[in-house]
């Protein structure tokens, strides 16, 4: 039976919800090649942040920056295997904060700590070379997971982790560049607040600081303006380059652009990838959590409990004298790869904001420049489509694949020197 004229007989859902994009965005989140790449970035980032906490803070004061992986909490003895099960990421804990907030807080404390009131200069100092310190590594790690994301929501391309690194370190200046170029103009704009607040210890320059406190109140607005956009609009600024392949300051005037000409569209677009890194953070933690009891469960069972509580649970192999040396060391290989695994729970906030920032800017970007969701640059020129060129081999008549560079015109042939 034929089908009638003007029937509908399929919806393309994403033509008409193209948010839909952010559903990939966290398929694209999900990679193994995403997450491990976030995993490697959060270590450098919090090794890093360790030597910058030793060299700047007291050792009495408490760590200046806080570890993403910090989030961990050991759960009580378990009952069904008859040892205790070191959970250390609670499904429930952990799902209680969307990891696209729980990302973008950790990634941007080191600049929130800058802005404190009551702070002093260690503090800030630390601060500052911890921010530089996150730029510096998530340009890159940051930039390869934008990358890949990229091509994957534009022309459902895969890229290897090696290849998205060299795209993000070809463009690692424009990456760093844009909140950095941000941050001096916030700073510089500052500077004047700041001789203000220097005059004023003074009682006369206070009086006069009050005759004019309206126009200082304007220089606060545009400070305001200036890190608000940047703190809502890096994401978007990094997502710019590893979209479009521009520098620095197409990266900050579309991060800002986006940020304050569509504020709504933005807070939808954020609160629908929030949900969906929900839904995310909870399967990844069921995937690691099952493994690991699945695993402990197996091997309990096989061992028994007390062999099984003696090399799996950490602080317990130490305190047995009983456990030889080789014993011991394979307890500790036992815990370092599951502790291995329990990261991968405990970076993927960081593997979930770029790509959610990815499907966002491309909303955004369809939204304010009228562009399609598939358009992307690449380093290299769009890559040709269609089938290669085909001609006849002479001798045997097979078709093979015609080289383009033996298509083109040959250089004439030069004259022999005299």
């Amino acid at each position: 039976m034929s089908n009638i004229a003007n029937t509908v007989t399929s919806v393309r859902w994403t033509a008409i919800f193209p948010w839909l994009i952010l559903v990939r965005a966290a398929r694209v989140s999900l990679m193994v090649r995403v997450i491990g790449l976030a995993v490697v970035g959060v270590a450098l980032t919090q090794g890093g942040w360790a030597i910058i906490d030793g060299l700047t803070i007291a050792r009495d004061d408490a760590q200046l920056h806080q570890r993403l992986t910090d989030s961990a909490i050991d759960a009580q003895p378990g009952v069904e295997f008859g040892f205790d099960a070191r959970h250390g990421f609670d499904l429930h804990a952990q799902v209680l904060g969307s990891p696209l907030v729980r990302g973008w807080s950790w990634a941007s404390q080191s600049f929130g700590i800058l802005f404190e009131r009551g702070g002093n200069w260690p503090r800030w100092f630390g601060a500052l070379l911890g921010g530089l310190w996150a730029i510096a590594v998530w340009a890159l790690f940051g930039g390869a997971i934008a990358r890949i994301a990229a091509l994957y929501l534009t022309r459902g391309e895969t890229v290897v982790p090696l290849a998205a690194l060299k795209a993000a370190f070809v463009r690692w200046p424009s990456t760093a560049g844009a909140p950095v170029f941000a941050l001096i103009a916030i700073f510089l704009l500052s500077l004047p607040l700041i001789f203000i607040g220097w005059t004023i210890r003074l009682d006369f320059f206070a009086l006069l600081a009050g005759l004019l406190w309206f126009l200082i109140l304007i220089g606060g607005v545009a400070l305001a303006v200036l890190a608000i956009g940047l703190a809502i609009g890096w994401p978007l600024m990094w997502s710019t380059v590893a979209v479009e392949r521009t520098d620095a300051f197409d990266g900050i005037s579309r991060g800002y652009a986006y940020v304050y000409q569509r504020p709504l569209h933005l807070l939808f677009f954020v609160i629908v990838a929030g949900a969906l890194g929900l839904l995310a953070q909870a399967a990844i933690n069921l995937i690691v959590e099952g493994s690991i009891d699945a695993t402990q469960w197996a091997v309990s069972s096989g061992a028994g409990e007390l062999r099984s509580l003696e090399l799996l649970e950490p602080g317990v192999a130490e305190n047995r004298p009983s456990l030889g040396g080789m014993g011991l060391l394979g307890s500790k290989m036992m815990r370092f790869w599951t502790d291995a695994l329990y990261w991968f729970a405990a970076a993927f906030p960081m593997a979930y904001l770029f790509p959610a920032a990815t499907g966002i800017y491309l909303l955004m970007r369809r939204q304010i420049d009228a562009a399609d969701l598939g358009d992307v640059t690449f380093d290299e020129g769009d890559p040709q489509r269609g089938l290669p060129t085909l001609a006849n081999d002479p001798v045997t008549s097979v078709p093979h694949v015609v080289d383009p560079a033996a298509t083109a015109a040959p250089h004439p042939p030069t004259a022999p020197a005299p």
